[in-house]
């Protein structure tokens, strides 16, 4: 609790810096709207008693929301929907497709290294509510099967920790981030880590 009430201060502080009325007309406070959509793969590590395996997935994400900048500094607040997939055998059905929807909240908090009317240069890191919401495996031959997570033994929310570095080339804004969880990404006995790098286009308005 002392982690997250850290975060959410610091978080805090830098918008009140943000929405500080201006000195000058170089630190005015500027809003952007970022549409976004990427490529992700989301690494599960669990600490077994027989050592660590890791398990890869890929998938995609798609979302929005609001980037404020005064002067060098920035926040944005991004609403996003994911997904990632699994499949393999199954011994039953001779095959399975498994996919996991979840949505994030993150807060960035960041810095403009450099910047020209064409061109920007962001640095972030941030806080992420991550929330699984559903798994759906199909199998051959029959209907799709949803499950809650607790079902599959995954976490329902995830605290993440995220770093990461974006360009703005006019309009458009290529990001790419690194998360790690600061919780079990499971609802097992053993600790399972969580880790994911997304790959980001977005248009910004």
């Amino acid at each position: 609790m002392r982690k997250l009430f850290l975060i959410s201060l610091f978080i805090l502080v830098s918008a009140l810096h943000l929405a500080a009325p201006p000195t000058s007309a170089a630190q005015q406070l500027k809003l952007d709207i970022k549409v976004f959509f990427g490529l992700g793969g989301t690494t599960y590590v669990s600490m077994l008693e027989t050592g660590r395996e890791r398990d890869t997935f890929a998938g995609w994400q798609i979302g929005f929301g609001p980037r404020l900048r005064r002067d060098k500094a920035f926040i944005e607040v991004l609403f996003s929907f994911n997904r990632w997939y699994f499949e393999g055998p199954n011994p039953d059905f001779g095959g399975s497709n498994t996919q996991v929807n979840s949505f994030e909240l993150p807060f960035h908090v960041g810095y403009i290294p450099y910047k020209n009317p064409y061109f920007k240069w962001f640095l972030y890191a941030g806080y992420v509510n991550h929330f699984n919401a559903k798994i759906i495996v199909t199998r051959e031959g029959e209907p799709s099967l949803r499950l809650r997570p607790k079902d599959d033994n995954l976490a329902v929310y995830q605290a993440l920790a995220r770093f990461g570095t974006s360009i703005d080339v006019v309009m458009f804004n290529l990001d790419l981030n690194y998360s790690i969880s600061m919780n079990s990404a499971t609802t097992t006995s053993y600790r399972t880590g969580y880790h994911q790098v997304q790959l980001n286009l977005a248009y910004v308005f």
